[in-house]
């Protein structure tokens, strides 16, 4: 499992220097346009409480993975209201025909990001309990980069607005360092867990898969970001 642990730590270290990060961390960009891919992450923050309840949950846990992967799944499972007070806050609540919201969520502009979603669910349904905990992981080890490269911007735009985001502010970055995952003894176990030649390939390619499909998220969102699409009825 260390081997497959060092895997992850590699794919996230190339994560960490995709375009994206570098946009977000650029204070030569203003900070309300570093924020503009905000509406772009709705169906994947929404989907994602879905993914953690129905696709990698199991009550009950059926061995000490499954025990682990559960308690992370309640831990982060309602950021979703976070992430729709900080939408409002950004002033990205306008009405809008709830047809044209569908459009907008669905459209072109997000497949990638949509797909990420549909990728964690082909990896987790009805996979192994040690295979759930390292997608679960590879979501950590995604996540905690955006949340540390967007921490600073959104406090920057929270005080330029006099709003308080939480999302994509330093509290959800704080937060990630008290999961479960994170504990001592929890992460001295999953070193010491011993792996056969082709358990351990297996493990590496969902890794692969993940960040594979992470990273086509975040070069969309980055195009996002610089161009946002207009939420509203496109003409097609």
């Amino acid at each position: 499992m260390r081997s497959v642990l060092n895997h992850i730590e590699h794919r996230a270290r190339e994560y960490a220097a995709l375009p994206l990060y570098a946009f977000l961390r650029d204070a030569t960009v203003d900070a309300e346009q570093r924020l503009k891919f905000v509406p772009g992450l709705a169906h994947f923050v929404m989907t994602f409480a879905d993914l953690y309840a129905m696709v990698l949950r199991e009550e009950p846990a059926r061995d000490r993975y499954q025990e682990i992967v559960n308690a992370h799944t309640y831990e982060d499972g309602g950021h979703w209201k976070w992430y729709l007070a900080d939408l409002a806050a950004l002033e990205g609540d306008g009405r809008v025909p709830f047809t044209d919201a569908l459009r907008f969520v669905w459209s072109p502009d997000t497949v990638k990001i949509r797909m990420l979603s549909y990728r964690i669910a082909q990896l987790g349904l009805g996979a192994s309990s040690l295979q759930k905990l390292v997608l679960v992981e590879c979501i950590e080890a995604a996540g905690k980069i955006s949340l540390e490269s967007v921490a600073d911007v959104g406090g920057e735009v929270a005080r330029r607005l006099n709003r308080n985001l939480v999302y994509f502010g330093p509290h959800h970055l704080d937060t990630e360092n008290d999961h479960t995952l994170e504990v001592g003894d929890v992460r001295s176990w999953l070193l010491d867990i011993e792996l056969d030649l082709p358990s351990r390939t297996a493990m590496r390619t969902v890794v692969d898969q993940s960040f594979d499909a992470f990273t086509d998220f975040s070069h969309e969102l980055l195009r996002f970001a610089q161009t946002p699409p207009k939420l509203g009825r496109s003409d097609d």
